[in-house]
C-alpha cells in the first residue's frame, strides 16, 4: 500500500473564548451548512431536555471525536473533533476541527493517535493566556494525520443464494477493519462512529451511529444517561 497521502488541512468552525464570534477557515459548505444545523438543533434540545443542569452537563461534557461516511456532510468522508466552548461575552457553542478524508470511517477510529492530539490542541484554545494566531500558525503546521496511508478499500458486497457474501479484492492480507466496515456499512449504510476518553461525568465510549446523532438522543452526550435517551 503505497504512502501517497498528502499532508490533511484541518479547517475550523465555532467559539472560542478569546474572540466575541464564530471563526471559521477550511472547511467545505457542504460540510459546515448542515454540520451548523445540526449542531445548532442538538444544543437547543438537549437545552430544554436537561433544563437547570444544561449548563453544567455542557461545561463538563467530553471532547468528543467523530469518523462520518461520505454523504453524511457533504460528498466527502470527515473526520474530526467537536469541544464543548464558549465566547469571550459568555454565548455556549461548540467548536470543531475537521477534514476530509478517503479511507473508511472504521480506519480513523482504529488508528485513533490522531484524535489524541487533537483533542490537545482543541483543549489549548481554552487557556487563559492562549494566542490565536499562534495556535492557527501551528495548526497549518501540524499534519495530525501523518500515521495514516490513503487506502480506499476494494471490497464489494454481493448477495447470492440464502444469505450475503463479502468479497474483498486485490487484498493479499484482509485487515480487521475492512470487515468491519463492510458490516458497518451493511448494517448503517452511511455510518459514522464516535469516541470520548470520557470526562467527570462520562466513562470513555464509543457509538456507531446511522448518518449524525439522532437530536432527542444528543444530551446522553453530555451526560451519560445513555438509557434515558433511548440510546
Amino acid at each position: 500500500m503505497p504512502n501517497d497521502i498528502v499532508a490533511a488541512q484541518f479547517g475550523y468552525f465555532g467559539k472560542v473564548p478569546v474572540r466575541g464570534d464564530f471563526i471559521q477557515d477550511h472547511l467545505p459548505l457542504d460540510f459546515l451548512d448542515p454540520w451548523n444545523e445540526w449542531l445548532q438543533a442538538v444544543q437547543a434540545v438537549s437545552r430544554e431536555q436537561l433544563g437547570e443542569q444544561w449548563l453544567e452537563c455542557y461545561l463538563t461534557s467530553p471532547v468528543w471525536h467523530f469518523s462520518l461516511s461520505p454523504g453524511v456532510c457533504g460528498d466527502s468522508g470527515m473526520v474530526g473533533t467537536l469541544m464543548p466552548s464558549i465566547d469571550n461575552v459568555g454565548r455556549h457553542y461548540y467548536f470543531t476541527l475537521a477534514t476530509s478524508v478517503e479511507n473508511p470511517p472504521v480506519a480513523y477510529w482504529q488508528s485513533r493517535q490522531w484524535s489524541e492530539n487533537a483533542e490537545d490542541l482543541v483543549l489549548q484554545l481554552l487557556d487563559d493566556d492562549m494566542d490565536l494566531i499562534q495556535w492557527l500558525e501551528n495548526l497549518k503546521n501540524t499534519d495530525l494525520l501523518s500515521d495514516l496511508v490513503n487506502n480506499p478499500n476494494s471490497a464489494v458486497k454481493t448477495e447470492a443464494g440464502m444469505g450475503n457474501q463479502i468479497v474483498l479484492l486485490g487484498e493479499e492480507h484482509v485487515q480487521a477493519c475492512d470487515l468491519l466496515h463492510l458490516a458497518y456499512k451493511t448494517q448503517f449504510d452511511r455510518y459514522c462512529i464516535w469516541w470520548t476518553a470520557g470526562s467527570e461525568r462520562m466513562k470513555s465510549a464509543t457509538l456507531v451511529t446511522s448518518g449524525l446523532p439522532l437530536i432527542s438522543q444528543f444530551a446522553a452526550m453530555l451526560d451519560g444517561n445513555w438509557e434515558q435517551w433511548g440510546w
